[in-house]
């Protein structure tokens, strides 16, 4: 298994983990969004489900990281550990807000 680790430049931005696998597609986990594509990413190509709310910028000096791991690229601004966890909560939180309105419309039509 290759597992290849290396710093970009430290760039200003939202806490993210994106994942490339090889052609096939990628995916890109923030808090406040999540972009979803098929092939190599093309900038503003992207499938966005966006989650309400506005994105938290990270200061300069956190480091941009890449790593390779089995045929799949994947970058990261901030710590995948506490990334992730924050995304799954907020995109939960979304998709429970958007199902409680269906219900109230769902009612009101009754």
């Amino acid at each position: 298994m290759e597992d290849e680790h290396r710093d970009l430049p430290a760039v200003p931005g939202e806490r993210r983990v994106a994942v490339q696998v090889g052609d096939l597609f990628g995916l890109d986990v923030r808090p406040s969004r999540t972009f979803v594509w098929l092939g190599r990413r093309v900038e503003g190509e992207e499938a966005v489900l966006s989650l309400g709310k506005p994105p938290k910028v990270l200061p300069e000096t956190t480091p941009l990281r890449s790593k390779r791991v089995a045929g799949a690229d994947i970058t990261y601004l901030g710590s995948p550990a506490y990334t992730l966890p924050l995304s799954v909560a907020a995109t939960a939180k979304h998709l429970w807000r958007r199902h409680k309105a269906k219900r109230l419309d769902a009612g009101r039509e009754e």
